[in-house]
């Protein structure tokens, strides 16, 4: 993703079952990992702060102007590797995922020395993620950062290129969270998008759909609102506030309102 921020709103009241007919709701299970020793991983309503070449801060979280949430509601991801505002977020009571990112620092420098980072670092956080594109765009390596115990949210771009380019091996994970973004798409190409393309069935899907002022071009708010109540089985989510934090706001409450809890 080449956007500094991205955030995620986990708003439907069910998972995307990967079928090899159809979209079928599944049980609200919690993710376990390929590991030798079965996970417990705690089951959580949260929204996904995405801060891609640093830390998403804890004032950040909680300033009334920007995203005013509280921490106990929220996953940040962490790229710097800033572990003294890591605590802080996790003694708010917020989750913190590593974030494993191809460009930039520290992980500009090849899988070898990725792969050392997060065995170093892993046990200070909740969750690993991987943005999905350049030297990083690899199954294997995906497969790999599930060894560390944590739960893999894995985030590819949900278009035609990129899938040709990488379908067979995002096909090949197990256990993980697909974070999907496109930030042009309507509903009629989500419900492609997911007709065509097939992924195992232990694998959980969210979708990030463009809000504010600088997207409105592409996709209007009112289809947003569309995609998020018809795009069946999948739960949506909204894509760079720091645009438009008001919008975000707005956005954000009137997706909440109604939708039952959702576990990630």
């Amino acid at each position: 993703m080449n956007k500094k921020y991205v955030m995620l709103i986990l708003l439907a009241a069910v998972l995307f079952g990967c079928k090899t007919t159809g979209i079928t709701p599944i049980p609200v299970v919690p993710i376990v990992s390929e590991l030798s020793v079965e996970l417990n991983l705690e089951t959580v309503q949260k929204v996904l702060l995405w801060g891609e070449s640093g830390t998403v801060k804890l004032q950040d979280i909680i300033n009334k102007k920007r995203c005013a949430m509280s921490p106990k509601d929220v996953i940040v991801t962490d790229t710097k590797i800033n572990l003294k505002e890591v605590k802080k977020v996790q003694k708010a009571g917020g989750k913190v995922a590593l974030l494993v990112h191809p460009w930039y620092s520290p992980w500009n420098r090849g899988k070898t020395e990725c792969l050392r980072i997060v065995e170093e670092n892993a046990k200070y956080y909740d969750y690993i993620a991987l943005d999905y594109e350049g030297p990083l765009a690899n199954a294997d390596f995906a497969k790999k950062l599930q060894g560390f115990g944590k739960t893999l949210i894995v985030t590819p771009m949900a278009r035609g290129d990129a899938m040709e380019a990488y379908f067979e091996g995002l096909s090949a994970l197990q256990n993980v969270v697909y974070c999907w973004w496109n930030y042009n798409s309507n509903l009629s190409d989500w419900n492609d998008f997911f007709t065509v393309y097939k992924f195992p069935d232990s694998n959980k899907h969210l979708v990030l759909l463009s809000v504010g002022k600088k997207y409105r071009k592409h996709v209007s708010d009112a289809e947003i609102k569309n995609i998020v109540e018809n795009l069946k089985g999948i739960r949506a989510g909204t894509f760079s506030p720091k645009n438009d934090y008001a919008a975000f706001r707005t956005m954000s409450k009137s997706l909440e309102k109604g939708k039952l809890k959702i576990r990630l």
